[in-house]
């Protein structure tokens, strides 16, 4: 414990030292504070875009599936996120092109200015903090239940999470984009130093990778073949997972904003080439881990948690310790870009006072979120759900019914704000009649449902309500 507890400290004294110097080379006008003013080359783009997406359920909610449906996970994870990587040429290179033509600094700007709306810009950005404010606290909750695994003290979660959510306001508060995006590159490089040096010393200590899958095999067959445990990895599942991802994360708003900062096109087209490959390497690891707990004779209580357990049995403790960093900066990457993301929104999205600076109100905005996460990391927390239950059913499922609208207000010209207000309300609606009522799915996830009728919806509506000289 005393290896961890040293290591965290110095990991976080460190990051807020980032942030302090970040604070020093930041300029006091927005396109600096929220964008870096648009200065990411290569290699800082793709470490910020991998590191805002690996969060959490990275470390946590990959090995806990794995551990419960099998390697399965690892088809619907790495190949339907690695996929993802065409947006950014489709949505990640359009966005790019007009923030540097008009000056747009968050998502609902854009939507917003395409349709000459207010009330549209409103509704993308209401959408938008209302779906990331539980992903942004899960990723605190992540902290906090490998701080209490690490410890021991039952009950310490809680702690942990809050303390995680405070020095995150920090860095972020003094820092803006800049203290972010290089923070995210230093956590981007302990998450993958972590994660390899997790998966090599759990197969060493297991007799070697291929010993390490007999004695799974041995234990568990159905975790090695479809449908896998649980018959969980159906064909309705798999499509519903790849459509999902593809469509869910280039609507996370640290994504969206970070696809401003590219210096240039050829920064977005080499993340785009990188990001795959990482992602389809980097992936298996945790899934390996997860099917490997079987054979091991772990007893897991909580699925989340089975990777921390797995290293602390078979890893010495100073690397037991290291992969825990590494788990920790995995999910405060995402959850600095996610609170910079959501205060950029609120301060020039809806609380735009000429008396006061855009950078004043979205420092303030950082507190108040950070709060927020706290409130619902002490009291709303489902631990019965877990980590990629809590996700699936709110974060991605409700941002993913933007995705047709930002795809519309890029590419098609007949598109109408009405279409747009239309599709988002009636696609969100969709989500929650699912979640709270027993209508059949057959076998798809709803969110699949709420993005199709918001596609219907979108275009139907879009032609009833088109100027008459457009329709011809």
């Amino acid at each position: 414990m005393i290896p961890f507890l040293v290591f965290v400290i110095a990991y976080f004294v460190f990051l807020i030292i980032i942030g302090l110097y970040a604070h020093k080379k930041t300029k006091k006008t927005p396109q600096d504070y929220f964008l870096a003013n648009r200065t990411f080359g290569p290699i800082l783009l793709f470490f910020t875009l991998a590191a805002t997406n690996f969060s959490a359920f990275t470390f946590l909610g990959f090995a806990g599936n794995a551990y419960t449906s099998g390697f399965g996970q690892y088809g619907i994870m790495a190949f339907g996120t690695a996929f993802m990587a065409i947006m950014f040429y489709v949505i990640g290179r359009k966005v790019w092109q007009l923030g540097k033509e008009k000056g747009y600094i968050t998502p609902p700007e854009l939507i917003g200015a395409r349709f000459n709306s207010t009330s549209l810009r409103l509704l993308f950005m209401s959408v938008m903090v209302v779906f990331t404010i539980p992903y942004l606290a899960t990723q605190a909750i992540g902290a906090g239940l490998l701080i209490e695994s690490v410890t021991g003290v039952v009950g310490v979660w809680q702690i942990g999470a809050v303390v995680t959510m405070l020095v995150i306001m920090i860095y972020v508060l003094v820092g803006g984009m800049r203290g972010s995006g290089w923070t995210d590159v230093v956590q981007g490089v302990l998450m993958i130093v972590a994660l390899s040096l997790a998966v090599v010393f759990v197969a060493i200590n297991l007799g070697g990778f291929e010993q390490a899958n007999l004695l799974a095999y041995e234990a568990n067959p159905a975790l090695f073949a479809r449908p896998g445990g649980n018959d969980y990895f159906l064909p309705q599942i798999w499509f519903s997972f790849m459509i999902l991802w593809l469509f869910a994360d280039p609507m996370f708003p640290q994504i969206f904003s970070r696809f401003y900062t590219a210096k240039n096109q050829r920064s977005l087209k080499q993340s785009m080439i990188l990001y795959p490959v990482v992602v389809s390497f980097l992936f298996l690891f945790p899934v390996l881990i997860g099917v490997w707990a079987h054979g091991a004779g772990i007893v897991v209580t909580q699925a989340d948690m089975v990777l921390p357990l797995m290293v602390a049995r078979y890893a010495p403790p100073l690397v037991y310790s290291f992969v825990m960093v590494g788990a920790l900066a995995a999910l405060m990457s995402t959850a600095d870009s996610q609170l910079l993301s959501l205060s950029t929104m609120l301060s020039r999205d809806l609380i735009r006072k000429k008396k006061w600076s855009d950078i004043a109100v979205g420092k303030v905005m950082v507190v108040v979120l950070s709060l927020f996460a706290i409130w619902f990391v002490i009291g709303q927390y489902d631990t019965k759900q877990g980590i990629m239950g809590t996700l699936v059913a709110t974060t991605f499922s409700g941002l993913a019914v933007l995705f047709p609208t930002a795809l519309a207000a890029l590419y098609w010209k007949k598109a109408t704000k009405w279409g747009c207000i239309a599709s988002i309300l009636i696609g969100e609606a969709t989500i929650f009649v699912f979640q709270f009522t027993d209508l059949p799915t057959f076998g798809f996830l709803s969110a699949l449902w709420a993005i199709a009728i918001a596609v219907a919806v979108l275009i139907l509506t879009s032609y009833i309500t088109m100027p008459k000289h457009q329709s011809n």
